[in-house]
């Protein structure tokens, strides 16, 4: 059976956290972080994903772009790639049905300040950190993507654990750092044209420019060197080019609701 409801006329997340309001803006990243943790509590079981994710692909992008910026490429790439794919692919306790695109305008923030996400066509059965990658990248796959204060992104991610509570916690967390990763592989060819062509992210309100996207999402893999090091070691190569090339493109610009 399928249930249909009007949402109604509230703002996005992406509209608050692009506004004034930042006490609003806090609220609702918190309660969007409660949101999400408690739909994927509601499916959450053992098992592995039906499909798998082909990481390998990602890195002729990177690889392209450490050629024209001139980034030496190390050895090992493939096998880091397997690692993520493998780890986020292979059976687990952490199981769910992801929205897959819960991005801060597939949204409505109702007047009681309660959040219902939609825009489900991305959905399907995966591990849940890569729905919580979301809380840490964050917005692993939207145009609305700035600095959040460090206190408040852990306080996201703490929130939707807590809603979550995924068996073996610890491990759970160290997987959504290689989810954060993954996203950035998956993606990394729609990407590489900000950087090439300056090409924006998105409409004129987008927060950051494309360089800047880039090299914060290039961030999240350096972060994970310890565990794929030949991809944390371009990671680094590139965003360093990037900056030198382009200084400006050093800083994410913080939401305008925090600044």
């Amino acid at each position: 059976m399928v249930v249909m409801e009007d949402l109604g006329n509230g703002p996005s997340l992406a509209e608050l956290l692009l506004g004034p309001d930042q006490d609003r803006a806090e609220s609702a990243l918190r309660a969007w972080a409660s949101t999400l943790g408690t739909a994927l509590a509601a499916t959450l079981r053992s098992g592995a994903p039906a499909e798998q994710t082909k990481l390998t692909a990602g890195l002729v992008p990177l690889t392209s772009l450490a050629a024209e910026l001139a980034v030496p490429v190390p050895a090992g790439l493939d096998d880091d790639a397997a690692f993520v794919e493998d780890t986020l692919s292979a059976a687990s306790p952490w199981l769910a049905y992801c929205p897959g695109d819960t991005c801060p305008d597939n949204n409505r923030v109702r007047a009681d300040g309660s959040v219902h996400l939609f825009d489900f066509e991305g959905s399907g059965w995966r591990h849940a950190a890569s729905e919580a990658a979301y809380c840490r990248a964050p917005f692993c796959t939207c145009w609305c993507m700035a600095a959040v204060p460090a206190e408040l992104l852990a306080s996201m991610e703490i929130d939707l654990l807590t809603v979550l509570r995924p068996p073996r916690p610890e491990e759970f967390r160290a997987a959504i750092g290689l989810a954060a990763v993954s996203w950035t592989l998956a993606t990394f060819d729609y990407f590489r044209s900000f950087v090439v062509d300056g090409r924006p992210v998105g409409p004129p309100e987008a927060p950051a420019d494309g360089r800047q996207y880039v090299v914060h999402r290039l961030a999240a893999i350096e972060c994970e060197r310890d565990r794929p090091p030949a991809l944390g070691e371009l990671a680094c190569g590139l965003r360093k080019a990037i900056v030198a090339r382009w200084p400006s493109a050093a800083e994410l610009p913080t939401y305008p609701a925090f600044r």
